[in-house]
């Protein structure tokens, strides 16, 4: 022990080896022996106020040492679902995505895929409350340092998901993750970089959706005006604009959603929540039930589709709801908790299709904006089957403006795509489309050829131009 002395004792050989089997006989031995007389010898020798002086220094060091060890732990934490329940647990020797992806993969080849067996593998797993499972899981998307991953395996869905430091929960199924896993470590002496590269690649365009995860429900009836209240504030979710709603009565609870989400009479209750989108200028075609039973340690999640009535319904009711909650339209609600939060741009990527870049141009002068050079995509494709929005539709007067985007500080095309949502009521909502290398790779060939044509330059020339005149304005003139 550190700050700590040791003593040295010699005996006789034959009388250590006597002492040691009488000791051994009373469950202790002659180290622990010792040990404690010496600790009841300085209790006795030396004066009752200094050995409290002495107590309370050495536990306060020894608290701060805990803190310390606490502090420098790193977690990984897994939620595992089976039979509708979950178990939580935590192990102290990190596990990452491609490492869990992998542990999944060894257990289902074996062909034993329950929670019991998948938490065996965990090396160092212990069990945790869902109190503290949620507390590092807040941690992780804070990027605190301190946990390296978090994990939710649904034995019953086969549904893996994983939390995403700037995109939140990410879900997948059991098979798609076994695969990635399978293309990763298929050769022994690869990289772990590459083999990140080749799960990552093989998982693109698999992520489910709120949809693939609920549980369908069949209406009984349809719903009918006054069926749904609002319970809560409105909650700007990316592009999505949630409403937190509850049932008029237990009767149009059982009419409309039907027995299987019926609440027990204690610890139960269920959530329903209606979404504004935003970008397809509608309410979303579904809505999410969350069911927890049991003060919330059981929950099971399911989706009710709405009919195209239905959701001309629910429109009315959103908009007369925040003319009289907010006095306020809900595109203009949206745009207020927008700017209110000072959000990044939502993604869009509910298209069904990608943008084919080869097929796409440019069109008008280069901007320049706030470190960027902006240039104008005139929408020459189908941008609802592209970006998962509803602009070509007959029913409003909504149009895109797109952008592609070139960095002058890095010198190379932006992450993404900016398309801004110019509707008919006057507001224009601010979108981002993400790119993939390849994709910007082409558009930097594009905006090499189409710079050379407006200004006569190569970009990497234009972009030294306008470096140099913003410094020198910035130097001003000279005397």
């Amino acid at each position: 022990m550190g700050n700590s002395y040791s003593a040295e004792v010699w005996l006789d050989e034959r009388r250590w080896d006597a002492l040691e089997a009488a000791l051994e006989e009373q469950g202790t031995n002659i180290e622990k022996y010792l040990q404690d007389y010496l600790v009841d010898l300085y209790r006795e020798m030396v004066p009752a106020d200094q050995v409290r002086e002495i107590e309370s220094c050495i536990k306060q060091e020894r608290q701060e040492e805990l803190r310390e060890a606490e502090a420098r732990k790193v977690f990984s934490v897994f939620r595992l679902w089976d039979g509708g329940k979950s178990r939580c647990l935590a192990t102290e020797y990190p596990k990452e995505f491609l490492d869990v992806a992998r542990l999944l993969r060894k257990c289902l080849q074996e062909g034993d895929g329950g929670t019991d067996a998948f938490a065996r593998k965990i090396y160092g797993g212990y069990d945790i409350s869902l109190e503290r499972f949620n507390e590092l899981t807040q941690e992780r998307l804070e990027n605190t340092g301190r946990v390296a991953g978090v994990f939710e395996l649904d034995f019953d869905k086969k549904v893996f998901s994983a939390v995403h430091i700037l995109d939140g929960w990410k879900s997948y199924r059991f098979q798609d993750v076994s695969a990635a896993a399978y293309q990763a470590f298929r050769k022994e002496h690869s990289s772990q970089e590459e083999r990140w590269r080749k799960f990552v690649s093989r998982l693109e365009g698999k992520e489910l959706t709120d949809r693939d995860l609920g549980v369908p429900l069949k209406a009984l009836r349809d719903l009918q005006p006054g069926d749904l209240l609002f319970t809560e504030p409105a909650n700007r979710m990316g592009r999505l604009l949630d409403f937190q709603v509850d049932c008029s009565s237990d009767m149009v609870q059982m009419e409309v959603f039907g027995p299987e989400v019926k609440c027990a009479k204690t610890g139960s209750w269920l959530d329903i929540y209606v979404s504004y989108d935003v970008a397809r200028q509608e309410v979303r075609d579904h809505l999410d039930l969350t069911l927890h039973r049991k003060d919330g340690a059981w929950e099971k999640s399911f989706t009710y589709v709405l009919s195209p009535s239905e959701r001309e319904l629910l429109r009315t009711e959103l908009e007369e709801h925040c003319q009289k909650q907010y006095r306020k339209t809900l595109n203009d609600l949206y745009a207020e908790r927008y700017r209110q939060e000072a959000g990044t741009p939502p993604k869009l990527d509910g298209g069904s299709q990608r943008l084919d870049l080869r097929q796409v141009s440019f069109e008008g002068d280069i901007s320049e904006y706030d470190g960027t050079l902006s240039f104008y995509l005139p929408v020459t494709f189908d941008p609802d089957a592209v970006f998962g929005t509803n602009v070509t539709s007959d029913s409003n007067g909504d149009w895109l403006n797109v952008y592609a985007n070139y960095d002058l500080e890095t010198g190379g095309p932006e992450q993404s795509l900016t398309v801004v949502l110019v509707c008919g009521d006057g507001n224009e909502f601010e979108f981002s489309y993400p790119l993939t290398a390849s994709d910007r790779e082409q558009l930097r060939e594009k905006m090499e050829g189409y710079c050379q044509s407006q200004a006569g330059m190569s970009l990497d020339n234009y972009r030294q131009e306008l470096c140099s005149e913003e410094s020198s304005m910035e130097q001003g003139p000279q005397m």
